[in-house]
């Protein structure tokens, strides 16, 4: 499936259990409670960081993790965290436990390893289970990480300068715009790369290979997956009007950084 070139028209909850009675919940079946979080850092520059803490691209990152966790009719068996990475529904970036301190807090760490482009921000969870292995309340945080290196370039485009339309009955013209980006961050901060049509909705470029499911459509023409090369492949169909459009390529990267605008004419006949 392909973008169709329309050149005008571009634009848990708990369920308390009783005997017989509806009523309050039951003081023995209450889960654990967990409150105050603490963590440290909370916002992490890349180029502000110590030698020591840095491995080429990768920074190195002690995180310390604090919580209260109360159970009111039980123990505590575990509390437990998670760091999740943004902009990611994968594997967590972390997990791991905390250990009791002393009068209902919990305290741990972990060390996190952080490409300079995976940068945004990070979600810190904590939860408790108690021994009768209900779960608590979830708390959570952000973790800030920053590798501002500059803004995305785009290098060059390639787009036709004039595309004749088909006769009408005949099949659409396809044809494909590439935009060749690059970050001082590395690509994988770049988030994304739009390409716009007399300033219609923006139509996402993809350097995914073709394999994924980018913009929408299953296969964007891309020819390689991680090059910098951002692909998509359009139609032109035959009641397409003629004229004169502008395209119009920018990148976005992470951290809310954008590239300058580059505009290409091309002329429909």
């Amino acid at each position: 499936m392909r973008h169709v070139f329309w050149l005008l028209g571009l634009a848990g909850g708990l369920l308390w259990g009783c005997d017989s009675l509806p009523g309050a919940p039951s003081l023995d079946e209450r889960p654990p409670v967990v409150s105050d979080l603490s963590f440290s850092p909370d916002s992490v520059d890349f180029n502000a960081l110590p030698a020591e803490q840095v491995r080429g691209d990768t920074a190195i990152i002690p995180l310390t993790i604090a919580v209260t966790a109360r159970d009111p009719d039980g123990q505590v068996l575990q509390v437990a965290f998670v760091v999740r990475a943004p902009f990611s529904t994968t594997e967590p970036v972390a997990t791991g436990t905390l250990e009791a301190v002393g009068e209902d807090r919990y305290a741990g760490g972990t060390t996190l390893r952080l490409h300079r482009a995976q940068v945004g921000p990070y979600t810190v969870l904590v939860y408790a289970v108690d021994d009768a292995r209900r779960l608590s309340n979830q708390v959570r945080g952000t973790l800030w990480f920053w590798a501002t290196g500059g803004p995305p370039v785009i290098e060059a485009v390639q787009v036709p300068d004039t595309l004749q339309r088909p006769a009408p009955g005949d099949p659409p013209v396809i044809f494909q715009v590439v935009a060749q980006v690059s970050d001082p961050d590395g690509l994988e901060n770049i988030l994304r790369v739009e390409l716009r049509v007399n300033d219609g909705a923006p139509i996402l470029l993809c350097d995914d290979g073709g394999e994924g499911v980018c913009g929408g459509i299953p296969n964007s023409g891309d020819a390689m997956a991680g090059d910098g090369r951002f692909t998509v492949t359009l139609a032109l169909a035959s009641d397409n009007a003629p004229g004169t459009y502008t395209f119009a390529f920018q990148a976005i990267d992470r951290t809310g950084l954008t590239s300058e605008e580059v505009r290409r004419d091309v002329v429909v006949e």
